[in-house]
């Protein structure tokens, strides 16, 4: 504990002649005057004196900050060109071809894999609903005879009426139901 206060006293101590210092820096002193004890002239005076000061700090500041973004620019112009450069010559190498298609596939594989199955989906879904649809429920023409090699001579044909049942427009609409479904499926598997 005397420790302790010994320490406390000690830092107090050292603390109390750096307080009162002199100006060792350079810095001017400075002395304080009430602004009624001076003439309007000193005070436009310190006044402008004040804003030069300052204006003059800003403009150095400014002036580093262009120097410093000059310097940043030029570094990442200099670093890009030579990025550019070398990725030139490497993407004209057979390695370098290579890996430009490994870097496009991981980028943009999976969604073209994700579009080419989903358009083949729709394409073939559409190809039987269609079919199907086509043979259940409507009129179709359907050859008798075939006359082999003969083309020109006339074929005989038939018409074929589509079967009506109960229910037999439900089914129409359950076909619409199922296209609308592939639609569906097909956004899922491209774009979900």
């Amino acid at each position: 504990m005397k420790k302790l206060i010994l320490f406390t006293l000690i830092s107090l101590f050292a603390v109390s002649f750096t307080a009162n210092a002199q100006n060792t820096y350079g810095e001017p002193e400075k002395i304080v005057v009430n602004k009624n004890d001076l003439t309007p002239s000193q005070i436009a005076k310190i006044e402008s004196d004040a804003k030069i000061a300052q204006l003059e700090k800003k403009l150095e500041t400014y002036g580093n900050w262009v120097g410093v973004g000059g310097e940043i620019g030029s570094a990442v112009k200099e670093g890009l060109n030579a990025v550019v450069d070398v990725a030139d010559k490497f993407g004209n190498t057979n390695v370098g071809r290579f890996t430009l298609i490994m870097v496009a596939w991981k980028v943009i594989g999976k969604d073209a894999v994700r579009i080419v199955l989903g358009l083949l989906f729709i394409l073939i879904f559409t190809i039987f609903t269609f079919r199907s649809y086509r043979q259940n429920f409507t009129t179709r023409k359907i050859s008798l005879k075939s006359n082999g090699l003969k083309f020109w001579l006339p074929k005989e044909y038939t018409l074929v009426e589509p079967e009506t049942y109960d229910g037999y427009q439900f089914v129409k609409f359950l076909y619409l139901l199922m296209i609308m479904g592939s639609f569906g499926i097909t956004y899922a598997i491209m774009f979900a």
